[in-house]
């Protein structure tokens, strides 16, 4: 919880690569199994966003902009994980130019190592 203060405080910085790392954060924060880290990372990067001199570093468009606050401002982010990662995610990676990572899913015979 501590560390979506600090990650949407990087975003205000000048230096783009910083930037990207602190939003890749940020969205992977907003899709976390606990509905409150989701919550808390929506608040801070709506207003993040609002507050950005230069939002040119994060979305290429005003209208990308736009509908990225609207989809942070209009979820519920308390819903069930699977179906926030279902309806929004990625639309809303892609508003950002990231890419959404796929993981494999484990199937029966599949054996988990550890290590």
């Amino acid at each position: 919880m501590a560390s979506i203060g600090v990650f949407s405080g990087m975003l205000t910085y000048q230096s783009k690569e910083l930037c990207i790392k602190a939003l890749r954060s940020l969205l992977f924060l907003l899709y976390h199994n606990f509905p409150k880290v989701r919550k808390s990372a929506a608040e801070k990067l709506y207003t993040s966003m609002l507050t950005m001199e230069d939002y040119s570093m994060l979305i290429e468009t005003e209208e990308v902009y736009e509908q990225a606050l609207e989809v942070l401002s209009e979820t519920d982010w308390a819903l069930p994980v699977a179906v926030l990662t279902e309806q929004t995610k990625v639309k809303f990676y892609g508003y950002f130019g990231q890419e959404v990572k796929v993981t494999k899913a484990k199937t029966e015979g599949d054996e988990e190592i550890k290590t």
